[in-house]
């Protein structure tokens, strides 16, 4: 099922664009759905997150016919110098648009403006029950790297998270 999908809907994202990154978030992460808690990710974060967002540190949006319909950022590593080359990844796409390419393209993007960016590794930390996202970044070129054991948990949920990363 192709969407006609044009790789030159990729862009930094904006203010305006926080209820859609946020709106993104809560349909894709269990957590977020799990239930709904005072310390859930809000509008508020999600415009934190954007606020910090550098050339180095980008925030991108994928649109089609105007839809945000997808987003990924690349964040500091730890928060060492000795780190600064390695950035965890967050990629996240609307479940009825998950499987048509668009993370594959936003991917692209990332590795064709690599130095622009600054990284030389990417960590992805992916929930172990989520086997379509780790299927992807394993398409991607990553590895695993480690497992953390039940480090995600809620009342109702706890979930093993996979650190998958790639070297450039």
């Amino acid at each position: 099922m192709s969407k006609g999908i044009d790789m030159g809907n990729i862009r930094t994202a904006g203010l305006d664009d926080a209820p859609h990154i946020l709106s993104i978030f809560q349909l894709c992460d269990p957590f977020a759905s799990s239930i709904q808690r005072n310390d859930n990710i809000s509008l508020i974060d999600v415009m934190d997150w954007l606020e910090s967002a550098t050339d180095k540190h980008p925030m991108l949006v994928f649109e089609e016919n105007h839809k945000v319909i997808a987003w990924c950022s690349i964040e500091p590593f730890y928060g060492l110098p000795a780190f600064d080359c390695a950035s965890e990844i967050s990629l996240y796409v609307l479940p009825e648009w998950q499987g048509c390419g668009i993370g594959t393209r936003i991917f692209q993007y990332l590795e064709n403006h690599r130095n622009q960016i600054g990284f030389t590794h990417l960590i992805a930390y992916i929930y172990s029950s989520n086997l379509n996202s780790q299927g992807f970044f394993k398409r991607q070129g990553f590895d695993e790297w480690g497992l953390l054991p039940n480090i995600a948990q809620d009342e109702y949920i706890k979930e093993d998270v996979c650190l998958l990363g790639r070297e450039f």
